[in-house]
């Protein structure tokens, strides 16, 4: 029995090899569902993604065929995803942010009974343009009111035709269509893309990348925390190791007294603290036993903090040369009282 080999036509073998062609040439190879997309809405989303996606429509045999015979390395896996309406999406871009620029770029398309209002549609007060007749009835069995002005049936007043949640009835949707009105939103959604030797599902795609940037520079921040207490450097945190190790080494020579010239300041203003400190307990003991100017600036300073602004330190930091000078007169002042 002679078996008949099967006549393959040119037009699928070319179709199936400019696919294969694309899947070469592009970075990302994606799926995207188009279930229920119109022709109109399809030409809207292209226009939307020119310069940075193209989107091609094709039998899903010739989708398979085209995939296979690619040979592109860790592809294969795609194939199991291409059921039902779905279209290739050749781009260079990263396919989540591509994801999500399709998710934020939606098209409006007509209403079709049955379906579920995913917001309240409303009809705008318009002229219909159309003449006196039964569509004025139709008009009133949907509860939009109307009347002839001028030959032509205006739309009176905003009406609220369907509510969120509610389902369009078949005489609701043509009403709609008639009014050139399309309360629907289409978008494509990546189902499945193939990158860097990778299938990706569409699982893995929904991600908010906000919120993941945001966790990302969190983790960054504790990275951080770790290795400056750890004592780990690296590159990055070897800046802020020496600044911490400063501050510590800075803290222990004015606690044990251990006295270096850069530390100058440091130890007068210790000093003074202390002065200060020890004329404010005298002063309560015996207010005579402290120099009346000296007593004043004990004061001065004690007042100081309830009547310091929030930003006095930033105040401080702007005006250091005047800051220096009081710095000088008070240890001045103390010095007569010690001696």
């Amino acid at each position: 029995m002679a078996v008949q080999e099967r006549h393959i036509p040119q037009w699928k073998i070319e179709e199936v090899d400019k696919l294969a062609e694309a899947i070469k040439k592009s970075k990302m190879v994606g799926l995207v569902n188009v279930e229920g997309v119109g022709a109109k809405q399809l030409t809207s989303i292209r226009n939307s993604l020119r310069g940075s996606a193209t989107i091609r429509m094709a039998r899903n045999t010739l989708m398979i065929r085209a995939i296979k015979k690619s040979g592109v390395k860790g592809i294969e896996e795609l194939a199991n995803h291409v059921r039902g309406p779905v279209a290739f999406v050749f781009s260079d871009q990263d396919p989540f942010m591509l994801g999500k620029f399709l998710s934020e770029n939606k098209t409006s398309a007509p209403a079709k009974g049955g379906q579920i209002a995913p917001k309240d549609i409303i009809v705008p007060a318009m002229n219909t343009g159309v003449a006196p007749g039964p569509f004025i009835s139709e008009l009133a069995a949907l509860g939009i009111p109307s009347r002839v002005k001028g030959g032509v049936i205006h739309i009176t007043e905003d009406t609220v035709a369907v509510k969120a949640g509610e389902v369009i009835s078949n005489a609701m949707a043509q009403m709609l269509s008639r009014l050139g009105i399309e309360p629907m939103e289409l978008q494509l959604k990546l189902v499945a893309a193939y990158t860097d030797g990778t299938v990706l599902t569409s699982e893995s795609l929904d991600v908010d990348l906000e919120e993941l940037f945001q966790q990302v520079i969190l983790g960054h921040q504790y990275a951080v925390n770790l290795s400056i207490n750890a004592g780990y450097p690296t590159s990055d945190t070897i800046p802020l190791i020496i600044a911490k190790a400063d501050m510590e080494a800075r803290t222990l020579a004015l606690n044990i007294g251990f006295f270096e010239p850069d530390l100058v300041r440091e130890f007068l203003a210790k000093a003074n603290a202390e002065a200060f400190a020890l004329a404010s307990l005298l002063a309560e003991k015996s207010p005579d036993a402290i120099p009346s100017e000296v007593l004043s600036q004990v004061q001065a300073v004690a007042a100081a903090p309830a009547a310091a602004p929030a930003d006095a330190g930033a105040e401080a930091k702007e005006e250091p040369e005047e800051e220096e000078e009081k710095e000088e007169e008070a240890v001045a002042g103390l010095g007569g009282l010690f001696g």
